[in-house]
């Protein structure tokens, strides 16, 4: 016996069409649901901008800056330079012989060195001096030798100005070895001077012989 109706019978409407559609109900609930929450998140991002357009900025307080006092510089003083005073020259200076006085075997005699010029210059240390004689300016015997005794010192001459060097002259005749001979006077070298000037004198025993040193000479000072 066939389990199928016949052809031709009725079908009953409660049973399910073996060929027609399945059912989608669950599908469509489930693509509804999903997009109400994409519209639900849509409207959620357009409510957040638009709250964040609304809001105002906050204004920014401004920062207060305090100028601090800069010091005020010190000047700083000029410093003045003093022109250097020139060296005397020969020709600026008038050398003579002052006063002598008389020791133990020997004379001291000072040079005196004047400032005949119309400008100060300075002269300081030793003079160089000799005996000269024969008439032509001949140097007798050996040049002074310096005493060092007594420190040298700067002097500034002043138009009219003097300074003086002692110089002391030992007796010829107290040395055997020496041959005296009459001397005219001194060759004086102001103090560095490459130039010299006669200075006349009298009754001066000199020594021939350069081995005999009868003068001795300081630095100039003031008199």
């Amino acid at each position: 016996m066939s389990e199928f109706p016949p052809a031709g019978a009725a079908q009953d409407p409660d049973l399910p069409d073996p060929g027609g559609p399945k059912p989608r109900r669950g599908l469509i609930a489930l693509i509804i649901i999903l997009a109400a929450v994409v519209v639900a998140l849509i409207i959620a991002v357009i409510w957040l901008v638009a709250s964040n357009a609304a809001s105002p900025s906050p204004t920014p307080t401004p920062t207060k800056t305090t100028a601090s006092a800069s010091p005020t510089p010190t000047p700083t003083p000029t410093k003045t330079t003093t022109p250097a005073v020139a060296r005397c020259t020969v020709d600026q200076l008038n050398v003579t012989l002052g006063q002598g006085s008389g020791a133990a075997g020997s004379v001291m005699m000072p040079i005196l060195f004047t400032n005949k010029g119309s400008t100060p210059c300075e002269l300081h240390g030793f003079p160089g001096v000799s005996f000269v004689g024969d008439n032509n300016g001949t140097q007798l015997g050996a040049p002074a030798d310096e005493d060092s005794s007594t420190a040298i010192q700067p002097n500034t001459l002043q138009p009219g100005g003097v300074v003086q060097a002692a110089l002391k002259v030992e007796q010829a005749a107290n040395f055997d070895n020496c041959t005296v001979v009459h001397a005219d006077g001194f060759r004086v070298y102001p103090p560095h001077s490459f130039d010299a000037v006669f200075v006349a004198a009298t009754g001066l025993s000199a020594c021939s012989n350069a081995d005999v040193h009868l003068l001795t000479v300081k630095p100039v000072l003031p008199q």
